[in-house]
């Protein structure tokens, strides 16, 4: 195992250690049906409902009930919270009826105002009323004068009213009339009350058809589960601020009844006060103080029910945050395993005995396999599987094939050069007209070391070539090389105009034969082995030449297999050997030995 891969291995196993400790330490958070069971059984016997604000707050919070335990807690909350403001309602009516507003110049003259358009208001009925009585008795022509004293009274009386209604307006805008004030928004909130019933029952008919809460998830991926647990996180934090000002308006009505309890003492009647004020007095005190132990009441029950709806939300989150534990040790198990499957893969094909081409494929294949498989396993874990995995599938390959197409080519290009018929590190190939050694076969390029040509193997340019490696299905490639890298090469030998040609041509063979004797052999049997069962046919490697007629007199050309590596050495001997041939001039002169034109092999 290389150094960088020990590393990822010692991080991967730090992580996957520090997770399996957070699943067993939150491993009592995974059984949370069974505590939201006994959290219900405890409230019911309470007899505690489900909320944590005034009416508002509570109809807000509706909203982000899922499950129908906190669906029943929503409907209680907004119960408790609208008793809870009723009984504001009464207490300020009370309490403004108790407490009149000290007039001001302009709020008097309102008041007066007001006295004389109810004055007015009065004796336009009795006028009303009194010719309607008339006119029911009257006949002929007094008659419809009646009718008409009777519409102008009736105008009267609608001009009375609406000057009077006016008034009082103006006395509640002016702050004078308090009663009235509380008694308006008394209205207001009857008549929000409606509206909320019939907005609820469309939410709910909304709802039914709505697609499913994130909170009710049944993913076991890790983003469904973060998703779930912020969704409930954030609830949670709404919630305790809904008890938090449920307990403190539960203290400011404390104090509030404590300060009227002690008013109440303080301001006893006096013995020589009537009997029947004293009476009225004490019972409306007594209304108001136990409209504030209501309150009060009201109050506790809903931080008690917010208290209840916390609890249930914080044992889910809790829930939610050991599955993502378990699934982030699943994912870093799972890269544990494929990093240990890696080096075992690694291991064995080392003490494999395979010819190097085949097992470098099959090593290349195996380990891109098992990489893929434990990426695939680490989304599935991370984003789950997808709803419509068929169609996610479809649609996504239908656009990366059309956006991806070259990269697409060339990684199955390097499939097709991992084949039986591929290229592999060290051949010495021609792409594209650029020919040198393979230096890296890779995913999606393929690197060469520039050589030239096929010819010129053993002396690079320094220059490193990459393709994309489309070309193995877009286009041809060539590869000059076998497992014994063999290659044919040349050397061209000029007659002396006084030797004889054929003499020298035999001789020469001779030489290249003895030459390359330990090649020809491995050659043929190697070409023969890769050659197609169906071929019947059989390869030679022996040297052949051929004798050619030039314009200084005749030159011999001589073709022979050698290996690529040894190219220049084999060469460099053959020229030794023919030079010390014509210098010795060791050639037989007689007829028999002297091989005719046809003897002559052709080039192969």
């Amino acid at each position: 195992m290389k150094a960088y891969e020990k590393g990822i291995f010692a991080a991967l196993l730090a992580l996957m250690l520090i997770a399996l400790g957070a699943v067993i330490f939150t491993r009592g958070w995974a059984n949370y049906r069974q505590q939201l069971r006994a959290l219900r059984a405890n409230s019911m016997r309470s007899q505690e409902l489900v909320d944590t604000r005034p009416l508002d707050t509570a109809q807000q919070l509706a909203a982000l009930a899922v499950t129908r335990t906190e669906h029943d807690y929503a409907e209680n909350a907004q119960r408790l919270a609208d008793r809870s403001v009723d009984l504001a309602f009464a207490a300020a009516i009370h309490d403004a009826a108790e407490h009149p507003v000290t007039l001001t110049p302009e709020m008097r003259r309102l008041a007066d105002r007001i006295t004389a358009g109810e004055g007015a208001v009065a004796a336009d009925q009795d006028r009303v009323k009194k010719y309607t009585q008339v006119l029911a008795k009257a006949t002929g022509s007094s008659k419809d004068d009646l009718q008409g004293l009777l519409v102008t009274a009736q105008a009267q009386l609608t001009l009375d009213q609406d000057d009077l209604e006016a008034a009082k307006q103006d006395l509640i805008l002016a702050g004078g009339d308090k009663k009235a004030q509380v008694q308006q928004l008394l209205d207001q909130h009857k008549a929000s009350d409606a509206n909320s019933a019939s907005a609820a029952a469309a939410a709910a008919a909304s709802a039914a058809t709505a697609p499913p809460s994130i909170e009710l998830t049944q993913s076991r991926s890790i983003v469904a589960e973060c998703r779930a647990w912020n969704s409930l996180h954030a609830k949670q934090q709404q919630l305790t601020q809904a008890q938090q000002d449920a307990l403190a308006l539960e203290n400011n009505l404390s104090s509030l009844r404590a300060q009227r309890q002690e008013q109440m003492g303080e301001g006893a009647p006096q013995p020589q006060s009537p009997a029947i004020s004293v009476l009225q007095q004490l019972t409306e005190s007594q209304k108001n103080l136990s409209d504030l132990g209501q309150r009060i009441t009201a109050e506790q029950q809903l931080a008690a029910v917010y208290g209840n709806w916390i609890t249930f939300v914080s044992v889910r989150e809790k829930a939610f945050l050991h599955e993502i534990f378990v699934s982030i040790f699943t994912a870093l198990l799972i890269a544990v395993l494929v990093l240990l499957a890696n080096y075992g893969v690694q291991r064995f094909f080392t003490d494999v005995n395979l010819e190097r081409r085949q097992l470098r494929t099959i090593q290349a294949l195996v380990l891109f396999s098992l990489q893929a498989v434990g990426l695939l396993l680490i989304l599935l874990v991370v984003f789950g599987v997808p709803n419509n995995l068929a169609t996610v599938i479809a649609l996504a390959g239908a656009g990366l094939t059309v956006a991806m197409k070259d990269f697409i080519v060339g990684f199955f290009g390097w499939f097709v050069l991992m084949g039986k018929d591929g290229i592999r590190a060290g051949d010495w190939v021609e792409i594209n007209g650029v020919g040198g050694e393979v230096t890296k076969v890779g995913l999606l390029h393929t690197v060469l070391l520039e050589t030239g040509n096929w010819t010129d193997a053993g002396h690079p340019t320094g220059r490193k070539v990459s393709f994309v490696n489309s070309f193995a299905i877009e286009g041809h490639y060539f590869n000059f090389s076998t497992s014994g890298q063999w290659l044919w090469d040349e050397i061209q030998v000029q007659v002396p105009e006084d030797a004889e040609p054929y003499a020298i041509a035999e001789a020469i063979q001779k030489i290249a034969a003895d030459e390359t004797s330990s090649n020809i052999q491995l050659a043929e049997t190697e070409w023969n082995r890769v050659a197609p069962s169906s071929a019947n046919r059989s390869f030679s490697a022996a040297p052949s030449l051929s004798v050619r007629p030039t314009g200084g007199g005749v030159t011999v050309v001589l073709r022979y297999i050698t290996r690529a590596n040894e190219r220049y050495e084999v060469r460099a001997r053959l020229y030794r050997a023919v030079v010390d041939l014509l210098h010795k001039k060791a050639i037989p002169e007689t007829a028999a030995s002297v091989p005719s034109p046809e003897s002559v092999s052709k080039p192969a």
